[in-house]
């Protein structure tokens, strides 16, 4: 299978490539050409060095997604509409997959906790007590997924998933991934594509919640996530149904 990674210079980009790389083709696309191939030279430098014989190619976005089986949209919410426009005269029939998360930060008034400070007076104003977090923002069509697939042609199959794996595991190849893979979608034959891609990254399991409309849902969970890492001092937090 060739697998298009379209922003497989990012970090999610990265960890996807080299999981992937190692049984699948793997193309990086990128809006610069000459970094794809510079980012491809070095995944398959690291895959080389561990014993793969792994050759990733780097080319535009457009080119990457023209010769490939399953194009990968690991891209920033606000490229999505120049993204699709780009690429839709060279869709076929390829499996489109979004890991795209519309998301901003915001801030909020945290109350203190007098008792912490005994008879020492608050000062409520102090910016201290505002606290930075990260929200989801619902696109008009409920969701990044079902909004690509709206500008997408309607025989192209659209599968939203891996929103929320953290990016720096995912790229250690030292780490043994322990996560569920929430996948939705409206077709069964591309789902079960995305079923295999799950598989094929060791320990983790895809879990079919249901058509691409609850996709939002799904997508939420990332700024949650970040927010729970963040505030709760931890890293690289993951989701496991159990």
């Amino acid at each position: 299978m060739k697998i298009a990674i379209l922003g497989g210079t990012g970090n999610i980009g990265r960890g996807f490539a080299l999981r992937w790389g190692q049984m699948h083709d793997v193309v990086i696309g990128s809006r610069n050409s000459e970094k794809a191939i510079t980012v491809a030279e070095e995944y398959t430098r690291i895959l080389n060095e561990r014993g793969f014989d792994s050759k990733i190619e780097g080319m535009d976005n457009r080119s990457a997604a023209a010769v490939a089986d399953v194009i990968i949209i690991a891209i920033r919410y606000d490229q999505v509409p120049s993204v699709i426009e780009l690429i839709t005269p060279v869709l076929k029939d390829q499996v489109v997959v979004s890991v795209v998360v519309p998301m901003g930060k915001d801030r909020c008034y945290i109350q203190p906790d007098p008792t912490v400070n005994g008879n020492i007076t608050i000062d409520a104003s102090k910016s201290e007590y505002n606290a930075d977090y990260f929200c989801y923002t619902t696109p008009a069509a409920g969701s990044a997924a079902a909004e690509i697939e709206a500008l997408l042609p309607s025989d192209i199959e659209v599968v939203s998933a891996f929103h929320n794996v953290p990016a720096k595991k995912l790229a250690d190849l030292d780490i043994e991934l322990d996560y569920d893979i929430a996948v939705c979608g409206n077709c069964m034959h591309s789902k079960k594509i995305v079923f295999g891609l799950v598989n094929d990254i060791s320990n983790m399991r895809p879990l079919d919640i249901g058509p691409l409309e609850t996709s939002g849902m799904v997508e939420s969970l990332t700024p949650l996530v970040i927010n729970i890492a963040i505030r709760n001092k931890m890293h690289d937090v993951g989701i496991r149904f159990v």
